[in-house]
């Protein structure tokens, strides 16, 4: 077991669109993907979060994206999928932080999105792009 070095975040897209009029209940359905690249020595990697949510009715009345990278280090022969599960461990409170704070400015209501416990059998490694994992939901 090692441990990961959080480095920085960065907001690679923010994109709203909120046509709501009124006060209304929302249905929000949310996806989800994770994905972590390495370097060729596997001592730092990217891992880059996306969500994407959704009014399930009426997707132009509201829907919301965030693309975020976070940059961490590794330790020397950290197994890949133990580095996944880490790295969105650290990524995900950011993440939420950011969604939260930026709805609320934008005049809607908090919504907490809600974390996917990763399973390490879910990922899939990708050893042919320098060893990028993912995991969808």
């Amino acid at each position: 077991m090692g441990e990961l070095t959080f480095k920085g975040l960065k907001v690679d897209e923010l994109d709203l669109s909120n046509n709501i009029e009124g006060q209304g209940n929302l249905d929000i359905s949310q996806r989800a993907s994770f994905n972590v690249k390495y370097t060729e020595d596997n001592l730092h990697c990217k891992a880059n979060l996306v969500i994407d949510m959704m009014e399930k009715n009426d997707p132009m009345k509201f829907n919301f994206k965030i693309s975020v990278t976070a940059f961490l280090d590794c330790e020397p022969g950290m197994d890949k999928k133990e580095i996944h599960v880490k790295a969105y461990n650290e990524v995900y409170p950011h993440a939420r932080a950011l969604i939260s704070t930026f709805l609320v400015n934008a005049g809607l209501p908090p919504i907490t999105i809600p974390k996917v416990n990763m399973n390490e059998q879910n990922i899939k490694i990708n050893e042919e792009d320098k060893g990028s994992s993912g995991i969808t939901s």
